[in-house]
């Protein structure tokens, strides 16, 4: 046996579903124990040498997989992520305590599906929507049976819309597991979203280009007449040092609600760009991408699916770009963070701009004088100063924020009896752009080979979206 039972309780340990898969599981009591030591990041705690737990807080509600020790991890964390997807299928996110109590009964015919001889089974939701309809009919008799039974009974009328199938089709699975029977839409419509989110590691500039770039704008300033500690705008730094780490990782989207069994051909470009670790969803044909690299043969689910996700190496630093300069001003206790946004082509501006300064919690007390040529400056929890730009940043922009960092004075002195003089570590940078990839990767073409099943054909609307998320972009002083 691997999957050992399902708990999920509120966040305070409370159970509100149990669903026994072998004969004797560790109780909600025990595990409740074994996570009040474990520490937060953590997903999994070691109960015995023969079990595990697994876990995932998702929409203030915790969910708990006891499992056999000798089970791969990714198996139950799977089941766990797959398990969340069914209930927001289903339910609509978030799924809330009430949620949970109104439909015990559906979700407990869903694990049926889902679990079988303690390992999963069917997990996609489409192929659960043609075993399990979301009005399952058991409030009408279960009542009978006593308060025990009537506790699973579901009386709940909304939900996700069970169109496109009829009575004779429940329970009967479709041959494509991802994909359930007869679907109909009115619509059709089909719609591919590619998102990479950013990851730059960018070290701190050399002695030798410290001084350069010092003198750079030194040169700049006496020109254009810069102020005393905003930097101008055309001094942007000359040198630049080159990113340790510079990496896409890449997910391809595809939302379709066409009628039918339809047939896709989705065409990528990605250059002369190597993919690393490509994953594909079971519905795309792997023989298909093995003879044409980038194009991507399917039978889509209906609805939203992930059918590729990529890693790419070595990819530009993105729209956005910044510096950290400390030990400046008169007592050389100041820094300067400094931040522009470049111009690439089909990009008006950038949304969302985050600059996390980060420092010393311990070792700093707080920050003074700090000076912003725009945004919000506020020092949001310990060892972090967050800089926001809230709306829209247009490109070609840039900003600066200077400031010094306190020291605590009950900190150990250096031979000289002083504190010694405190400075960020680093900055990150976080921002969403539309309409660009940093991979330069984009879709050549998407079209409909064939759908079968559609008695009544129609040219479906199709769109593309292009993201960019920089999500961990790091620059050092």
């Amino acid at each position: 046996m691997s999957l050992l039972a399902l708990y999920i309780t509120d966040s305070n340990g409370q159970q509100l579903f149990e669903y026994p898969i072998a004969s004797s599981p560790p109780s909600n009591k025990t595990l409740q124990v074994a996570l009040r030591d474990a520490p937060p990041e953590e997903v999994v705690v070691r109960l015995s040498k023969e079990e595990l737990l697994f876990y995932r807080k998702q929409d203030s509600l915790v969910f708990l997989l006891p499992c056999s020790s000798a089970i791969p991890a990714l198996v139950p964390l799977e089941f766990l992520s797959h398990l969340i997807k069914v209930l927001h299928d289903y339910f609509q996110p978030p799924i809330s305590r009430h949620k949970l109590e109104k439909n015990l009964s559906v979700i407990m015919m869903l694990l049926n599906e889902m679990v079988d001889d303690g390992y999963p089974f069917v997990t996609e939701e489409n192929a659960l929507r043609d075993l399990v309809p979301y009005s399952d009919g058991l409030s009408k008799f279960l009542p009978k049976l006593g308060k025990g039974a009537a506790a699973f009974s579901s009386s709940s009328s909304s939900g996700p819309s069970m169109q496109g199938i009829s009575s004779t089709d429940v329970g009967v699975r479709s041959n494509l597991p991802w994909r359930r029977s007869n679907v109909k839409h009115n619509n059709n419509e089909l719609y591919i979203d590619v998102q990479e989110s950013l990851s730059v590691i960018i070290p701190g500039l050399s002695p030798a280009q410290k001084l350069l770039n010092s003198l750079s704008a030194a040169g700049t300033s006496n020109e254009v007449g810069g102020s005393a500690f905003y930097t101008p705008a055309l001094s942007v730094p000359q040198v630049l040092p080159e990113p340790i780490v510079a990496i896409a990782h890449g997910t391809v989207y595809a939302t379709t609600r066409l009628s039918g069994v339809p047939d896709i051909s989705l065409v990528l470009s990605f250059g002369n760009r190597i993919l690393e670790g490509p994953a594909f969803h079971p519905c795309v044909r792997l023989s298909r991408w093995r003879d044409y690299p980038g194009t991507l043969s399917f039978i889509p689910p209906d609805g939203k699916c992930c059918l590729l996700q990529y890693t790419i190496s070595g990819v530009e630093s993105g729209p956005v770009g910044g510096d950290l300069k400390t030990g400046l001003g008169a007592g050389k206790d100041e820094f300067e963070v400094r931040l522009w946004t470049r111009v690439p082509r089909n990009v008006k501006h950038v949304e969302n701009l985050i600059v996390e300064v980060v420092y010393d919690g311990d070792r700093v007390q707080s920050i003074k004088s700090t000076r912003a040529s725009s945004g919000e400056f506020n020092m949001e929890k310990k060892g972090v100063g967050v800089w926001r730009f809230p709306g829209k940043t247009p490109m070609g922009w840039n900003a600066t924020l200077r400031g010094t960092l306190v020291v605590n004075d009950d900190l150990a002195t250096d031979d000289n009896g002083t504190v010694p003089q405190e400075y960020p570590k680093y900055i990150r940078i976080m921002y969403d752009c539309q309409g660009m990839l940093v991979s330069g990767a984009k879709v050549e073409s998407f079209r409909i080979m064939s759908s079968r099943g559609d008695k009544d054909p129609s040219k479906p609307y199709k769109g593309v979206k292009y993201t960019t998320k920089g999500t961990d972009i790091v620059i050092r002083g």
